[in-house]
Order: structure tokens, then C-alpha cells, then sequence
């Protein structure tokens, strides 16, 4: 956020002044390609926007449970806005998870009790939604 910030006060502090921040030069990458400084600036800043929006090393789910009684447990999976890949594990990483609380809470094991998934479109850009309850079995 501190970055964003600084960059939005240097680039309103660029355009209010008669100093030019980026020279008016050509940059020779080839004989026949000569992009101007400004647009290979314009295209880094492009794509660093873009690397930030996308994020490819954050995870493509975000997951909450809630626990719901002593035996019962809701799973909330929510994917990211923009992501590259990962439309069809909602329902191997609900598994996984769930599995995961019944070993760390010493069950012998979990029952689906209901699973589903859906599409949230409040905004411009739809998500993926998945969500369900699973039921901690006794230990064997």
C-alpha cells in the first residue's frame, strides 16, 4: 500500500512540473526497433500493474471454516478475481482440508453433509464460491 502510494504522489508530482522525469530519447534495441524511453517506462509500469493484479504466487483459494458444534465443521472456499488456473480443485481442496481438521482434532475421519458451489458476480469480475459442512467422525 506504502508503494501504490508513492508511486501515485511521484507520478502527480511529475506531471506538475516542467522537469522532464523521463528523457525524449529513442532507445536502440535493434536497427528497425527504436522505442522511445517513455514508452518502454510506460510499459514496465503496465506490467508491473498488471503482475500486482494478478499476483501468480499467491494461492488461487481462499479458505475459512467456522466450527459449527463439537462433531460439525462449515468450509468456505472463495477463488481469487483473477487467477491462472485452478477452476476445477474446489471440490479436491475442500476434501483435502477437511481431512486435514479431522486428523488435527483426532477423528477418525469426516462425512460430507453437504457440498456445493456457485458463482458470486457482485462485482464487474465473477469468483468461484464452494462451500459445505462436513461431520467429524469418532476415532476407531
Amino acid at each position: 500500500m506504502r508503494t501504490a502510494l508513492t508511486l501515485l504522489l511521484a507520478t502527480g508530482l511529475a506531471g506538475c512540473s516542467s522537469f522532464h522525469l523521463i528523457p525524449d530519447t529513442r532507445i536502440p534495441i535493434t536497427n528497425t526497433f527504436q522505442p522511445t524511453a517513455d514508452a518502454i517506462v510506460a510499459g514496465l509500469v503496465l506490467g508491473a500493474a498488471a503482475y500486482y493484479i494478478v499476483d501468480p504466487l499467491a494461492p488461487n483459494w481462499e479458505l475459512r471454516t467456522e466450527r459449527l458444534d463439537t462433531s460439525r465443521v462449515a468450509i468456505r472456499l472463495r477463488k481469487k478475481r483473477f487467477s491462472t488456473g485452478g477452476d476445477g480443485e474446489a471440490q479436491a481442496l475442500f476434501r483435502r482440508h477437511a481431512a486435514e481438521i479431522a486428523e488435527r482434532n483426532g477423528a477418525g475421519g469426516f462425512e460430507i453433509l453437504s457440498y456445493s458451489e456457485s458463482i458470486d458476480s457482485e462485482t464487474t469480475v465473477a469468483r468461484r464460491l464452494a462451500e459445505g459442512v462436513v461431520r467429524l467422525l469418532p476415532p476407531a
